[in-house]
């Protein structure tokens, strides 16, 4: 038995600084790690040093650049990122999670949400949704044949419901 997850998302994204796409591409392993990363994500991990101290170190890592076979809930894992016509940007990724690696995909997916591009936006610039939310994706566990999870979109939230 595993704790694995099949997550699948796809999120329509406004125009981004190129810093920006260049990191998000490096998160969905399109492209190489920027010099410097902008998006929140804690990478720190204590290692021991070679003086017997514990050391922190930064160790980051592309949160949705799996690709090929998938190892538990069949069919192939990817990532893509496509520029719209209207200068941004449609991503579409399915990978296997585990839940140990939440906490680094979280902030990755609210920056995301905070991004989020769709032709509902109200003139103030929340989303139309009445608080239902808008549909990005889903999460499942890897044995089970329905979905456990539906995400969506709500004021630029991301939330599970």
């Amino acid at each position: 038995m595993a704790d694995i997850y099949d997550f699948f998302l796809a999120i329509n994204l406004r125009a981004l600084p190129d810093a920006e796409a260049a990191e998000l591409r490096w998160h969905l392993g399109l492209g190489p790690q920027p010099a410097e990363l902008a998006i929140p994500i804690d990478f720190s991990e204590v290692i021991t040093g070679d003086d017997g101290e514990p050391t922190t170190v930064q160790t980051p890592e592309p949160q949705l650049a799996q690709r090929g076979p998938a190892w538990k809930i069949g069919g192939a894992l990817f990532a893509a990122l496509e520029p719209r016509e209207n200068g941004g940007w449609a991503l579409t990724a399915r990978q296997e999670l585990h839940p140990d690696y939440y906490d680094h995909v979280e902030p990755l997916l609210e920056w995301l949400a905070a991004r989020a591009d769709y032709d509902y936006m109200a003139p103030d610039g929340t989303t139309k949704s009445g608080g239902a939310g808008n549909y990005v994706g889903h999460e499942r566990w890897y044995e089970d044949n329905t979905i456990d999870r539906v995400l969506v979109i709500d004021d630029f939230k991301l939330l599970r419901r």
